[in-house]
């Protein structure tokens, strides 16, 4: 790959990923979550995604998150200070501790979710419908790429 090509990619790599979190977090606080830091509310996320998954344990979130336990837990204790998570035992394994959304946090999830779909429906905007597939594809690829750079490291 040429020189120009791959300093194409990594400027682009790198910008987009600070951009999609900077709109991710104005997003937020213009919604009314001035409190929630981005990195928080993908815990929210994770906790949501995995509760319908039945594996919203702790070892399950901080796996999905690519994270440590130690820093999962810092994380809880402060979204359950917060409000936006709460943990319980299960009612089969008591040992095992389960961390659902709250009210609040599965409001939060609601918005953030908005916002994906408004940077989706922004991307989708200026695509014809093969650009589109041509896109999703080559992101499928990257996706891919990324997923197993995280499970090669962990």
């Amino acid at each position: 790959m040429a020189k120009e090509t791959r300093e194409a990619l990594n400027r682009f790599l790198v910008d987009i990923f600070h951009s999609v979190l900077r709109i991710e977090e104005r997003r937020l606080r213009q919604m009314g979550y001035e409190d929630l830091s981005i990195s928080e509310m993908h815990v929210i996320e994770a906790a949501c995604l995995l509760q319908g998954q039945g594996r919203n344990t702790a070892k399950g979130l901080a796996g999905s998150l690519g994270i440590t336990p130690g820093s999962l837990t810092a994380a809880v204790n402060v979204l359950e200070n917060k409000g936006y998570l709460q943990r319980s035992q299960d009612p089969k394994d008591r040992r095992r501790i389960h961390i659902t959304p709250t009210p609040r946090g599965l409001q939060a999830e609601r918005c953030h979710r908005q916002i994906h779909e408004h940077l989706i429906d922004g991307v989708m905007a200026g695509l014809r419908k093969e650009e589109a597939a041509v896109l999703v594809q080559a992101l499928e690829g990257i996706a891919r790429f990324f997923s197993s750079e995280r499970t090669d490291s962990t």
